[in-house]
C-alpha cells in the first residue's frame, strides 16, 4: 500500500491522516445535511464537531493504548501521541464522541436520540471511507492466507508483516460498513420513531465488529484471549435488542 502519499523535501504527507480527515468532513457534511432536513440548526452540528472530533482523537488513542501492547507505550511515552503512525482505535472513539455528545446535548437542552439519529448515517459514512487509512498503512492487517485475493505488504513503514498474503479484512470490513450504512440510510425516513436510527446503526456496528475480528491478524485483546471488539460488539447487539424492545414497547428509546 502507500502510506505516503506525497513527499516535498523532509516533509511528508501520509495517507493515513489526509483519509481519516477526509472521512471526517464527509461525516461532517453529511449530518449536517441531515440536521437540515429534520429542522435542527446546522451549526449545532459544526459546533460539535470540534469537540467530537478531541474526545473521538482522545478516545481512539487510549483504546489502542490499552487493548494492544500498553507495555510498549509505557517505555515509549512519546508514542503515545504517535497518531500518524497508526494505532487508533474506532470503537474508542466512538466511546469519545459518545460522552462528549451527551455532555454536548445537555448544555444546549438538546434532544438526545434526535440527535443521535442525526449523527448516525455521517458517522458509518465516515467509517467506511475511513478503512482505506487502515488500509494504508496496514495497521489493522488480516490474518496470513494463500486465497487469491490476498494483499501483500512490502512498504517497510507498514504496520503489516511484510511479503506475507493476508486476508483483505479491511476491504471486508469496509464493504459490510457500506451495507450497514445504506441499511441505515434507509431507516431515516421509514421509522419516524427517535433512537430507531441509532439503534440500527449500533447493532449493524456490532454485528460487523464480530464478524470481522475473525479474520484479524492482530486483534485488540480483551481478558481471556477474546479480541476487545467482539466483546464490545456484542455489547451493542444486546443493547439495540433491548432499544428496539423499549421502541416497540413504549415507542421511546
Amino acid at each position: 500500500m502507500y502510506p505516503i502519499l506525497a513527499r516535498l523535501g523532509t516533509f511528508e504527507l501520509r495517507t493515513y491522516g489526509v483519509i481519516v480527515a477526509l472521512s471526517f468532513l464527509l461525516a461532517l457534511w453529511l449530518s449536517t445535511k441531515e440536521a437540515r432536513r429534520k429542522g435542527l440548526d446546522p451549526a449545532l452540528i459544526q459546533d460539535f464537531a470540534f469537540y467530537a472530533l478531541l474526545g473521538g482523537i482522545i478516545g481512539a488513542r487510549l483504546y489502542y493504548i490499552v487493548f494492544s501492547n500498553p507495555a510498549y507505550f509505557l517505555r515509549n511515552p512519546w508514542e503515545i501521541v504517535a497518531v500518524w503512525h497508526g494505532g487508533i482505535g474506532i470503537l474508542g472513539a466512538l466511546a469519545g464522541g459518545s460522552l462528549v455528545a451527551i455532555w454536548f446535548v445537555r448544555r444546549n437542552k438538546l434532544a438526545f436520540w434526535r440527535f443521535a439519529d442525526t449523527l448516525a448515517p455521517g458517522v458509518i459514512l465516515g467509517q467506511a471511507v475511513g478503512i482505506f487509512a487502515c488500509l494504508s498503512t496496514g495497521d489493522s492487517y488480516g490474518k496470513p492466507t494463500d486465497l487469491p485475493w490476498a494483499i501483500t505488504y512490502t512498504d517497510p513503514r507498514a504496520v503489516a508483516p511484510l511479503g506475507v498474503p493476508l486476508q483483505p479484512v479491511e476491504i471486508y470490513e469496509m464493504a459490510l460498513y457500506f451495507l450497514v450504512f445504506f441499511l441505515v440510510w434507509g431507516t431515516r425516513k421509514k421509522f419516524k420513531t427517535d433512537g430507531f436510527v441509532l439503534l440500527t446503526y449500533l447493532a449493524g456496528y456490532g454485528a460487523v465488529r464480530l464478524a470481522v475480528e475473525f479474520f484479524r491478524g492482530n486483534p485488540a485483546m480483551f481478558a481471556w484471549g477474546i479480541p476487545a471488539a467482539q466483546v464490545f460488539g456484542v455489547a451493542l447487539i444486546l443493547v439495540s435488542i433491548a432499544g428496539f424492545y423499549l421502541l416497540g414497547k413504549t415507542g421511546r428509546a
